[in-house]
């Protein structure tokens, strides 16, 4: 029984070529074409797609009465879940798939800041969720936008601003790396 159980724990732990199933911005702000490990979409009209997202999790306790919250967030890349058509890789597009791992650094940033400036009241729970789901909100947007606006890398002039927007964003919110 241990041993089934400990080979269902391996299967869980990594993916179909042994390589973890995701990695941090923490650990790695910079993406690699190697870090793209998915079978592409090959009816899609994009020719690359990483996967990335933010996650956030949290606990509380009480000292002499106040109440003092603990929270970790990170950000994000599943290379598993991202891919890049065969004979597409540039350093254009390598640079457009990283600002979308950005973008997620980014609001794991902005959740960090409103972590921090948060004063916990009675609905801790339902206030943190409502937090989160709204700065999720604003990184999906943000993700759509910053691919409407660039044609999907296609349009340089905005992707070029694409860069220095998210460039200032993070300087300005640089106080809240992890």
């Amino acid at each position: 029984m241990s041993k089934y159980f400990t080979i269902v724990l391996f299967l869980f732990t990594t993916n179909n070529n042994g390589f973890v199933g995701k990695f941090s911005y923490t650990e790695r702000s910079k993406l690699a074409w190697s870090d793209f490990r998915g079978r592409p979409e090959m009816s899609s009209t994009f020719d690359a797609s990483v996967n990335t997202g933010i996650t956030y999790q949290w606990a509380y306790g009480k000292d002499k009465g106040d109440i003092e919250l603990n929270y970790q967030v990170d950000s994000f890349c599943y290379p598993s879940l991202s891919w890049v058509k065969r004979g597409q890789m540039s350093d254009h597009l390598l640079m457009h798939e990283q600002l979308h791992f950005d973008i997620s650094e980014l609001h794991a940033r902005i959740m960090r800041k409103r972590l921090k400036e948060y004063k916990a009241g009675q609905n801790i729970r339902r206030d943190l969720n409502k937090m989160y789901k709204l700065v999720e909100r604003m990184r999906i947007n943000m993700q759509e936008r910053y691919d409407e606006e660039t044609d999907h890398s296609r349009n340089k002039v905005n992707q070029e601003k694409w860069e220095r927007k998210i460039k200032t964003l993070m300087w300005y919110y640089r106080d809240y790396i992890k």
